[in-house]
């Protein structure tokens, strides 16, 4: 049985992120830092999140184990040369899922805002 190739490969995940940090720079996208008015500080900034959702429906995973596993997988190769302390471990399962869910984000029905930025092409 020949090995599996990986769907994603490094170049790009890097291709991708830039130019989607791009897009939200120009469009003025407003960054939460944290949760509510009240809420805790978020270790994790809502744009790695939207990212990983993107990454999720490149992969075409289809559980939020899953996208946990290809978070961890590619975790230094997303946060490579961005703002993310470059210590800071891939978040929890349940924490990913919690934040995917704000985002109207599910594994078989991706996040509207996805297909808005990228056209359904761009993921074939």
């Amino acid at each position: 049985m020949p090995k599996q190739v990986p769907k994603l490969n490094p170049e790009w995940i890097v291709q991708t992120r830039d130019y989607f940090l791009d897009f939200l720079k120009v469009t003025e996208f407003p960054h939460p830092v944290r949760n509510g008015t009240r809420g805790s500080e978020f270790e994790y900034p809502e744009w790695l999140i939207i990212f990983i959702a993107i990454m999720s429906v490149k992969c075409k995973v289809k559980t939020y184990l899953g996208i946990h596993a290809m978070t961890k997988q590619y975790w230094k190769t997303i946060i490579e040369g961005t703002d993310v302390k470059k210590d800071l471990n891939p978040m929890s399962e349940s924490n990913l899922r919690d934040r995917l869910k704000k985002i109207c984000h599910q594994p078989r029905k991706p996040a509207a805002i996805i297909f808005q930025i990228f056209p359904k092409a761009y993921f074939n």
